[in-house]
């Protein structure tokens, strides 16, 4: 009896040994054998890109694990994993470097070698301050090439006669009133050259920057930012490469690199001059609502975000005259608003909470999406008032339902959180209904009986904290015992929970309650109906920071905060 397969192929069973296929398609076999190669190519990249970026001892034992798996399957299907790693390329203008022992590197000669002036305009905002050193910053550039185009950003009431009669440098005018963001791009605007060199903070130049070095290096490593480590005034050395993470409305950056090439480190944020692919720049303009330091890093994230990579070449070295960015400044106000920070930090130089106290944001995260620090503080505030409230009036009150599992799991509510739940002992709400009035000074409080039980609804700007009657209540149990009632940690502050609050937990919500799973409300299911754990509805927006499915459905240590 032949079996036919689903395309059209057939197995004849009364062949001995193995089935003999016979009529198939050898075309399409082919080209399943393509995708499922090409699928292995990317899934090798994929992992490896992991592994260069991965922190944590047991997710590097594991990726090690897959690696070793899938470095087993390319020999299988014959292909060679050396030439799925990143490799460097000729540079298509600057002539290549050989290292020659005991000489150091040498660039070769070429035949397509382009001169520097060619290539590369270099861009200078001129602050008033600073306009004395103009001309010696100037004649230092041109000791690496006379020719190379300059575009100078001033205030239109700047007058500076000498330098303006020479051919290759141009003046761009900005008023008072413009940003930083806005006078870069007037500059950029004028940039014909293939590259532009933002030469911030720049002091003076010499042979170390090495402009050509960055040039090829852009080229090579197909990146679209190069840029040098930089030398202070005062002499100090910075490496100047960060890694960040933005994630849960929070961006931290570490100083340092998880991956080289050519003797470039692979950078998320440079903060030294650099040169760029100048159609990047026009591309990714500075925003024009934005100052100083911040300028830089809102391009550097726009680009990253982008999939678009930069390097620092330490071996290029600019003199620089740093300049500071207080963490009061309303510089850094205006990026984190943009980016809806509530925490950014710097390495070791800056650190910046925001205080919830003035923000004004729409609190109730749709399907997919955790609610802001500041949202989720001000039902914390909430939830501690109460509480402090019960306790310093004898009223015995304990956190119920989602409250219980937000303080258990991440001693906090919930990021995905909807309400408040708490209940009080029966016998306390007449007690309990006098305090209304003090409640009330600082939240709106209603009562009202629902389902026969008494119920206490405490409103703030954009939460609700639902308080219901019960007897017995296992904390009442306890006090008649003269046994103390059992306390969780939420926000550092002590909250009363059932007695057993994980036997509790266990039974109120099923199956595997310490997985995730956002509210009932939100997923569109009854209250009564069961959770299905481990899900995290997709984001309309992918990559979003506040993104839930960018999450594990388990676990609690990567909700704290991220670092690179």
């Amino acid at each position: 009896m032949d079996h036919t397969l689903y395309d059209g192929a057939t197995i004849d069973n009364n062949t001995k040994g193995k089935g003999k296929i016979t009529g198939f398609n050898k075309q399409k076999m082919c080209v399943e054998l393509s995708t499922i190669n090409s699928h292995l190519i990317k899934l090798f990249k994929e992992i490896h890109r992991a592994k260069i970026h991965v922190r944590g001892s047991k997710t590097r034992y594991a990726i090690n694990n897959a690696m070793s798996i899938m470095t087993d399957l390319l020999k299988k299907t014959k292909i060679n994993e050396q030439n799925l790693k990143r490799k460097a390329k000729p540079s298509k203008n600057i002539c290549e470097e050989i290292y020659i022992l005991n000489r150091g590197f040498k660039t070769q000669k070429c035949s397509y070698s382009t001169s520097l002036d060619k290539l590369v305009t270099v861009l200078i905002v001129l602050k008033p301050e600073e306009s004395s050193n103009l001309q010696s910053t100037i004649k230092s550039l041109f000791t690496i090439n006379k020719h190379i185009q300059i575009i100078i950003g001033k205030l239109n009431v700047e007058r500076i006669s000498i330098l303006e009669r020479r051919r290759n440098i141009f003046f761009v005018n900005y008023t008072q009133s413009d940003s930083e963001g806005k006078i870069w791009n007037l500059l950029i605007q004028n940039v014909k050259t293939e590259y532009t060199l933002i030469a911030r903070e720049v002091s003076s130049f010499n042979i170390d920057a090495r402009l050509e070095r960055l040039v090829r290096e852009i080229e090579s490593l197909d990146v679209v930012v190069a840029g040098g480590a930089s030398r202070d005034q005062n002499g100090i050395w910075k490496l100047g490469c960060y890694q960040n993470t933005y994630a849960n409305y929070s961006l931290v950056y570490h100083e340092g690199y998880d991956e080289s090439l050519h003797e470039c480190i692979f950078c998320d944020y440079i903060s030294g001059p650099f040169i760029s692919k100048t159609n990047v720049l026009k591309r990714y303009n500075f925003d024009t609502k934005i100052n100083a330091i911040s300028v830089f890093h809102d391009f550097f994230l726009r680009i990253s975000r982008n999939k678009l990579e930069s390097v620092v070449c330490p071996d290029s070295m600019f003199y620089v005259q740093k300049q500071q960015q207080p963490a009061g400044s309303n510089d850094w106000t205006l990026f984190n608003n943009k980016w809806q920070l509530f925490r950014l930090k710097i390495a070791d130089e800056v650190d910046i909470k925001v205080e919830c106290e003035n923000q004004k944001q729409k609190c109730h995260s749709n399907k997919g999406y955790m609610s802001s620090p500041c949202c989720l503080q001000e039902l914390t505030d909430m939830i501690k008032f109460i509480m402090k409230t019960c306790e310093e009036f004898n009223i015995i009150c304990e956190a119920d339902g989602g409250t219980v599992l937000g303080a258990v799991k991440f001693n906090k509510v919930l990021p995905w959180e909807k309400d408040a739940d708490f209940r009080f002992l029966s016998s306390n709400f007449t007690s309990l209904k006098q305090l209304g009035p003090f409640i009330a000074r600082k939240y709106n409080v209603t009562i009202s009986k629902i389902t026969n039980l008494w119920c206490l609804l405490v409103d703030s700007t954009n939460w609700q904290l639902q308080m219901y009657e019960l007897s017995p209540m296992t904390s009442g149990l306890l006090a008649t015992k003269g046994i103390k009632p059992t306390k969780v940690f939420l926000d550092g502050q002590l909250i009363q929970v059932p007695r057993n609050p994980g036997y509790f937990l266990r039974n109120e919500f099923g199956n595997e309650i310490y997985a995730h799973v956002e509210h009932w409300a939100v997923l569109g299911i009854n209250v009564s109906e069961r959770y299905k754990s481990k899900t995290f509805t997709s984001c309309r927006t992918s990559g979003r920071h506040d993104c839930l499915d960018t999450y594990n459905e388990d676990g609690n240590l990567q909700f704290t905060t991220h670092m690179p």
